[in-house]
């Protein structure tokens, strides 16, 4: 009975040291888990984010390509295109035209200013929400932006095409740039179109 007596009393915390040494590695995993939660939780507003911002631009996108093609005889706005007859290189009114064979001036994707540099006060056009088209008889409404997202603004640079032995023909290059709620969340989009 002696023996069983000193046994327990030479142990000295061997449990107590082993239970410290497993609380430590679930307080390392609990916070490995609890950043791993926070950068996902990021990434996917930062995702969310620039889906806005795609779907602003896509937004842009049919708004230009509807601008292009008819507007709403009641208001007139915006203004009908019909070749490339207002367009200058000066992109008033954000239409733009380099003359033929002539490069488009380049456009640094990440500044605002740029976007603007070579154009005059009115350009580019902003995307806005309610205008009104019709288009063969079918009306169409511009949509609402969702909560937080800027308008999309755009250029419409002209572009005159004859075919060999064919007809001369107008294409319309649409720049789309889009914000989505955080303002370094920036989309661009462009566009080869015919009406």
């Amino acid at each position: 009975m002696n023996k069983n007596l000193n046994f327990q009393y030479k142990q000295k915390g061997a449990v107590f040291v082993t239970g410290l040494i497993f609380l430590m590695v679930l307080t390392l995993l609990g916070i490995t888990a609890v950043r791993m939660a926070t950068v996902e939780e990021r990434m996917s507003g930062n995702m969310r984010d620039r889906m806005l911002a795609m779907q602003a631009a896509e937004m842009g996108l049919r708004y230009a390509e509807q601008h292009i093609r008819d507007n709403d005889p009641a208001t007139n706005s915006p203004k009908p295109i019909e070749g490339i007859s207002e367009f200058d290189t000066g992109c008033t009114d954000g239409l733009c035209y380099y003359g033929a064979g002539a490069e488009a001036p380049g456009v640094v994707a990440d500044t605002v200013s740029s976007w603007i540099t070579y154009c005059t006060p009115t350009c580019p056009i902003a995307y806005v929400e309610g205008t009104i088209f019709r288009v063969d008889g079918v009306t169409y409404t511009a949509p609402i932006l969702p909560a937080g997202v800027p308008a999309p603004t755009y250029l419409i640079e002209g572009i005159r095409k004859t075919p060999p032995g064919g007809v001369l023909r107008h294409y319309y290059r649409i720049t789309i740039r889009a914000q989505g709620a955080k303002q370094g969340t920036v989309v661009w989009l462009q566009e080869i179109f015919r009406p």
